[in-house]
């Protein structure tokens, strides 16, 4: 009944009054509470039966899509945080990162497996828990041959290191402090990026593939992907990073200008497993988890706390979170059959959002049993059947196209 009660006020992006959720159990169970009642129910104790509601819920999907370059990796693993403010009266509990910025905040970590869509990790931290620190404290989940795909916040030198010894994978943005070094017969020289530039630009070339040793220290060995940017994108940049050092009273260095005019990414992936075209595209399959959080924000509302005590958000929170992991399940299985029957994909977006709109069918069912579940598998099926495709972009690549690939032949430019 406090679980169901809870599912109803996950169903709405706002969170639902008191007096809201007090009319709804006793309209559903005969349950006359007044608002002070149900708001003590909201203790440590609920949060941890939610909280273990949630993990039994993450368990890892069988099926999985083994089409192309994903056939080359045991899980592609994408991973990343997404952060919101909270009110200063959560402080104790959840710290921001002070300052200028919010003194409460918190961090949802989320990890899932491309090929299958199994949740690997997904948990409430503090806002001020930086994501380096939760890559080293995670990094020996990480299986020989997954493939981790994360942006710069998570790697290290020391992290990277420990995947290729485990026998993983990674594609990863080179961070800018990262020095990289070329082997030369007269030992390993610093790559100069200005004169790098310089030559690409006189021989017309747009791409380029090196085997570099990254790090001051460690100098491990790696691809080094190379995309030279358009001027008109590197002025782009230069204006905003010029703009963020001078509200700070920095000064952009001469080294950093010279990267700016690249993407650079690095990888251990052998080029004859996926060559250099592909690995751009590749790490463009990141975007997909902020997709997700975009989902979380805009159809559940994850971010939205109001002035409520901290431990009744927190039973909101994860409530919300139960419901997202039991949508996202039903979605991943009938994405996988309807992708081997139609060779399409399923729209996360258009399928959360009719799900959601469905969560009293859920409800009932959860509450009646059996019988019930399989009329509402039933009604899911028929529901997002029809008309919950993945659209195609116009000049870019979507995720439907980079999981044909093989080869990444085409002349799409897609710029990071």
């Amino acid at each position: 009944m406090f679980f169901d009660n809870l599912l109803f006020n996950a169903s709405s992006d706002a969170n639902k009054s008191l007096n809201m959720l007090c009319i709804d159990l006793e309209q559903k169970y005969g349950v006359n509470i007044s608002r002070q009642g149900l708001n003590e129910r909201y203790t440590e104790k609920a949060v941890h039966y939610l909280k273990s509601i949630l993990v039994q819920l993450t368990l890892e999907c069988n099926n999985a899509i083994n089409e192309g370059w994903l056939g080359h990796f045991n899980k592609v693993r994408i991973k990343d945080g997404t952060r919101f403010d909270l009110p200063e009266e959560y402080a104790k509990q959840m710290p921001g990162f002070g300052g200028n910025a919010s003194k409460s905040g918190a961090c949802i970590q989320y990890e899932y497996d491309l090929k299958t869509g199994s949740i690997l990790d997904l948990k409430i931290t503090p806002a001020n828990k930086s994501d380096s620190r939760d890559a080293q404290e995670t990094k020996e989940n990480i299986d020989p041959k997954d493939l981790v795909i994360r942006d710069l916040g998570y790697f290290s030198t020391e992290v990277i290191s420990y995947f290729i010894d485990s026998g993983a994978f990674i594609i990863s943005r080179l961070n800018a402090k990262t020095i990289a070094y070329q082997k030369k017969a007269n030992g390993n020289i610093k790559l100069d990026f200005k004169a790098l530039y310089k030559w690409m630009q006189k021989h017309d070339i747009k791409q380029l593939d090196k085997q570099v040793l990254i790090g001051k220290d460690a100098r491990l060995p790696m691809r080094l992907v190379i995309e030279l940017m358009p001027d008109e994108i590197y002025a782009q940049r230069m204006k905003k990073v010029n703009k963020y050092n001078k509200r700070r009273g920095h000064t952009t260095t001469d080294d950093y200008a010279d990267r700016a005019r690249f993407n650079l990414f690095i990888t251990n992936i052998p080029q004859e497993i996926i060559p250099t075209q592909t690995i751009v595209a590749l790490y463009h399959v990141r975007w997909q988890v902020e997709l997700v959080f975009k989902i979380w924000k805009s159809t559940f509302g994850i971010h939205k706390a109001g002035k409520i005590k901290y431990f009744r958000w927190l039973c909101i929170l994860y409530a919300k979170l139960v419901l997202i992991v039991i949508y996202w399940h039903t979605i991943m299985v009938h994405r996988w059959y309807l992708y081997k029957l139609k060779g399409k994909l399923l729209s996360l977006d258009k399928c959360f959002k009719s799900l959601r709109n469905g969560t009293d069918r859920l409800r009932n069912a959860i509450r009646d049993g059996n019988k019930a579940f399989d009329l509402l598998a039933h009604w899911i099926t028929g529901l997002i059947s029809d008309k919950h495709w993945l659209e195609k972009k116009k000049c870019k690549l979507n995720f439907e196209q980079i999981l044909y690939l093989k080869y990444c032949k085409s002349n799409i430019y897609v710029y990071i």
